[in-house]
């Protein structure tokens, strides 16, 4: 039986170490914009874009297998979805290198030509990492993999630092970038004592991977369109100057959603997928309580960044970088809805019901579709932060549908909680007008938009 003092020494390190590793990051961040132009950033906002993308559309959804499957634990099992998972690398590397000369010539960017194929090199680190988190994340030890996630961070933010020092070129944010990978492929084959990796396909494990992974190859396609959509678009209509600036309010915003996915992923995914042969109504009180608890810091959080986000860029970035200062606010705020989404996301799929999310990604990137290209021919990046902003809502909606046909929803407490991050948000808003700072979105009126 998993204790609540568990879940809650777990959820306590997972905060504790996400909060130290975005720290880091934002850091890291801040330093390399003393360093860099912002075209630098709108080429890698590209980069990362496309190649997140061809990872999430050809997910086969090794790590949701090994944590929902009763037969994870067999080597069996961990070998034909370790052998799937390199193959799978191979594979996308190969594709992307194939794919560089088309991508360059749409986006008009040489740059792309020779960036684009190393930094795919990720695809082939990734694959050969060891299955070894997810185990740790099915049995719930979550100490030792948090920890091992905070090392892998500091020194991808270490080799990050160096290389732009030394070449302050879109070279080093590569250099980078694939050492976050690198390491932790190394480092993943020491977390386990006696866990060995070998090359396996076992066809009865086949079967269940694959019957498992297509709801969740499907969602994750939908699922990246849905989320890198406007990214891609914007690279087309917008300078790489202000891709950049906007890729930096846009990172920023996801901090608290990340960490939301995050403890969605490691704690409350396994816990539900765990227990999910319980009565429901019985794992839906038990999970009540802790959830609401969870939602009211966030709502605190959420609604005390959105105030505050346009001085926090003022103080700490340049002037280059001060328009991302509205949209930050703006995107914060949206980044609730997110959040409810990734909350409710992971209980359907501790129940082995994976397809409500992609049904909601789906209904989301259509939103997005029809919604960008009109916002932006009306009112510019102004109207398409907007509509970013409140695009989860259509997201929303079919997972709480689902949750209500699996007899697993909290619908009253989503909106209890949202009513009371609205009102936070008005409170402090007041208060700095009455302190003489304005508010956080008058920069949306006076900023000049493209």
């Amino acid at each position: 039986m998993i204790s609540n003092r568990l879940l809650a020494k777990g959820a306590i390190w997972t905060i504790g170490a996400y909060g130290f590793t975005q720290v880091l990051r934002l850091g890291t961040n801040v330093a390399l914009t003393r360093l860099l132009a912002p075209e630098i950033f709108g080429i890698m906002l590209v980069v990362n874009s496309l190649r997140t993308g061809v990872d999430l559309i050809s997910d086969l959804g090794v790590g949701q297998n090994i944590v929902h499957n009763s037969n994870a634990d067999d080597p069996e099992f961990y070998n034909t979805a370790w052998t799937l998972q390199a193959i799978r690398g191979v594979i996308l590397w190969i594709v992307c290198a194939a794919a560089t000369l088309p991508l360059s010539r749409y986006y008009e960017s040489s740059i792309l030509l020779s960036v684009t194929p190393v930094a795919a090199l990720a695809f082939v680190f990734s694959g050969f990492t060891s299955v070894s988190r997810y185990l740790l994340q099915k049995r719930l030890q979550l100490v030792r993999l948090n920890c091992f996630e905070v090392m892998t961070v500091i020194a991808s933010c270490a080799a990050t630092i160096l290389a732009v020092y030394l070449s302050p070129t879109i070279w080093a944010l590569i250099v980078g970038s694939l050492v976050g990978y690198l390491v932790p492929m190394l480092g993943s084959y020491f977390l386990i004592p006696g866990l060995q990796q070998r090359f396996l396909i076992s066809q009865k494990y086949l079967k269940q991977i694959l019957h498992f992974g297509v709801w969740i190859f499907l969602s994750s396609i939908v699922y990246f369109f849905s989320t890198n959509f406007d990214r891609l678009y914007l690279a087309r209509i917008i300078p790489f100057e202000l891709l950049g600036i906007y890729g930096i309010a846009r990172n920023i915003s996801e901090l608290l959603g990340l960490l939301t996915l995050r403890i969605a992923s490691v704690i409350i995914f396994p816990l539900v997928a765990t227990l999910a042969h319980q009565i429901r109504s019985d794992l839906r009180e038990r999970l009540s309580v802790s959830r609401f608890r969870f939602l009211l810091v966030g709502a605190l959080g959420f609604s005390l960044l959105a105030a505050v986000a346009d001085l926090l860029v003022n103080f700490v970035y340049d002037q280059r970088y001060q328009a991302a200062g509205w949209m930050l606010s703006i995107l914060i705020l949206g980044g609730w809805f997110s959040t409810l989404c990734s909350v409710n996301e992971s209980t359907l799929l501790g129940l082995g019901r994976p397809s409500y999310g992609a049904i909601a990604n789906s209904i989301k990137l259509g939103y997005l579709l029809v919604a960008m290209p009109l916002s932006f021919s009306a009112y510019g990046s102004r109207g398409s932060v907007i509509v970013i902003a409140v695009s989860d809502l259509f997201r929303y909606f079919p997972i709480l549908i689902g949750q209500r046909r699996e007899s697993f929803s909290f619908g009253r407490q989503d909106l209890l909680t949202t009513m009371i991050m609205l009102m936070l948000t008005g409170v402090w808003e007041w208060m700095r007008w009455v302190l003489g700072f304005g508010t956080s979105f008058d920069g949306l009126v006076t900023a000049t938009f493209v």
